[in-house]
């Protein structure tokens, strides 16, 4: 409730205006009483109310230097100034030193008061939007924090007083898994009249709604309604719990995001072998092997579910494996259509999000650099050696391969792509080490196991020849 201080000398006055307005129905609670400037004073520094209804003319401080002093302690609060017909040059006084308004006593009903206050209260809430602004910066490192990325602890000022102002305020946090585009408030069950202020937060394929009110409402157990998407509630919470609540929101995901009830995530004091089913991914890949991929897919996604990762673990996983293999592929992440693994809701779609890149990738790779023929033993040759280049490929096996003799093989493949069935096969092997080189942390003698060459000094030579550089070169020479 926004809070009101009645000052007034007279008690009878205080008591009519008390018994006047239905405070609570209209979103207002009258916090404290005072019968003099000096006592009205002591309890707005102590009570900061929102709104002061206060006689002007009162013995000792009157309401004009109760204003004053209000001002100069820093305090906000809206001032109504009651007034008699003789005194309406006080009243003008008032409004000089920001009063919101003054109020003759002789025509005080709770029809004129109920209009002043509902003009005061759509100021406090276009206040309270204004402040709201400036906790975003709050939430981010929040996020940043949430998701183990380093993030900056200055705090600047703004924040630090719209903190100050949300202090009091209750907050409900409620977290919806929304995919590719943010959630309204209407999709994650909010009921708005339910709060002074919606705030909504979307990253990471999830919206995140901070929703405002005051402590005490009646209308508690008719805030949210669960929606059908997967949500998670944290109520009652507060910008000093913001964290802790916020991550609880996030965790209650998790059962929806797996497809079952209830998934807490466990405290993991080892990750399980991760980085080595993520090598294993990488090697199928490297063989533009699909079925391969999938089924080193497939193993990681089991292993994230067993060991309980949350979804935003799962989901900044996913975008690191697709980040690299598309530098594998020499693409960029950010140019492959739907590479976006937020626009996933459940860990079975991220998996297929993933296994569908992976064959775009692939593709890609078998259709780069290379330009089929019109021949089909040809081609199927070039196929196996985009397959199998990594290992020991001889032009007897190629040619058993396809049926065909050795030679009659040499020379429709010279005729059709104008090289050797092994000039060919380098080929691949030295595109293939240009992109480890470039988006690979191995060694030179790494890259040459990787790509097919029997040892690194064979490999340096026939790179030299072939990109008119060292491979060390060629890394240094782009950046890596």
């Amino acid at each position: 409730m926004w809070t009101v201080l009645l000052v007034e000398d007279e008690g009878f006055v205080r008591e009519a205006i008390r018994e006047t307005v239905d405070w609570e129905r209209h979103g207002f609670c009258v916090a404290g009483e005072a019968g003099n400037g000096r006592e009205a004073l002591a309890a707005i520094l102590e009570l900061k109310p929102d709104v002061v209804i206060a006689d002007i003319v009162m013995p000792g401080m009157d309401g004009i230097e109760l204003l004053k002093e209000t001002r100069k302690a820093g305090i906000r609060s809206r001032f109504i100034m009651l007034t008699a017909m003789s005194h309406f040059d006080y009243a003008r006084d008032a409004l000089q030193f920001g009063a919101f308004n003054y109020l003759l006593k002789l025509s005080l009903n709770d029809d004129v008061l109920l209009e002043n206050l509902a003009r005061i209260k759509g100021e406090l809430l276009e206040e309270l939007r204004g402040a709201g602004e400036a906790l975003y910066p709050l939430y981010h490192r929040t996020w940043s924090g949430i998701q183990g990325t380093s993030a900056s602890a200055h705090e600047d000022q703004g924040t630090v007083a719209a903190a100050e102002k949300f202090r009091s305020l209750r907050l409900d946090i409620i977290a919806v898994l929304s995919g590719a585009v943010p959630a309204a408030a209407d999709q994650a069950g909010i009921r708005p009249e339910a709060y002074l202020l919606i705030q909504s937060f979307y990253e990471g394929g999830q919206t995140t709604f901070f929703c405002w009110s005051f402590q005490k409402n009646k209308a508690d157990h008719a805030r949210w309604n669960k929606p059908n998407r997967p949500a998670g509630l944290a109520a009652g919470s507060s910008l000093a719990r913001l964290s802790q609540d916020w991550r609880s929101a996030l965790n209650q995901l998790n059962g929806d995001w797996y497809g079952r009830e209830g998934s807490p995530v466990k405290e993991r004091h080892a990750l399980p072998p991760i980085a080595e089913l993520e090598a294993e991914l990488i090697r199928c890949f490297e063989e533009r092997n699909v079925p391969k991929c999938a089924e080193a897919a497939t193993v990681i996604w089991e292993s994230m579910e067993t060991s309980s990762f949350s979804h935003m673990e799962v989901k900044m996983l996913a975008a690191h494996l697709l980040h690299i293999l598309a530098m594998l592929a020499g693409r960029k992440s950010e140019d492959l259509e739907g590479i976006n693994v937020n626009s996933a809701i459940s860990h079975e779609s991220l998996l297929s999000h993933v296994l569908q890149t992976i064959r775009d990738l692939i593709r890609h790779l078998k259709e780069e650099h290379v330009s089929f023929t019109d021949h089909p033993e040809v081609n199927r040759v070039i196929q196996y050696m985009l397959e199998h280049y990594k290992e020991n490929i001889k032009v007897t096996d190629l040619a058993k391969l396809v049926a065909i003799n050795v030679d009659y093989l040499s020379t429709v493949f010279g005729k059709k792509t104008g090289l050797t069935p092994i000039a060919y096969l380098q080929n691949i092997r030295i595109e293939q080490a240009k992109r480890l080189l470039l988006h690979a942390k191995l060694s030179v003698e790494e890259i040459a196991f990787q790509t097919g060459f029997a040892d690194d000094a064979y490999f340096i030579k026939v790179f030299k020849r072939m990109v008119g550089q060292t491979p060390s070169s060629f890394r240094r020479e782009n950046n890596i």
